[in-house]
């Protein structure tokens, strides 16, 4: 994964106004932990340790809602990959530049 651009307007999004102070910072986090297409796994207990490695406070079930608070905003669109859910943030590709040629996660 690599650096990660957060444009200025992100500041002014209804939508991310509309997130509490948790779902805000999990959001910021996906967007710096997704691969390069804006996918990633989305099983709770493995988000929870790669976006808070050092956090003991934040639990899976504050991962899993705020994954539903995320989807149900349209800021991701959750999909089964081999079984497993995955992710990917959903206005990736109008933010971000896509370096690496190949994806780590398929898309859905």
């Amino acid at each position: 994964m690599g650096n990660r651009v957060l444009k200025e307007s992100i500041r002014t999004s209804a939508t991310i106004d509309g997130l509490n102070w948790f779902e805000e910072v999990f959001f910021y986090r996906l967007i710096v932990t997704a691969d390069d297409y804006g996918c990633m796994d989305a099983r709770p207990p493995l988000l929870r340790s790669a976006l808070f490695p050092t956090r003991t406070d934040v639990s899976p079930e504050q991962v899993s809602d705020a994954l539903d608070r995320l989807e149900r905003l349209g800021l991701i669109v959750r999909y089964a990959c081999g079984g497993l859910p995955c992710l990917q943030l959903v206005s990736w590709s109008k933010h971000q530049k896509i370096r690496r040629p190949k994806h780590r996660y398929p898309t859905p």
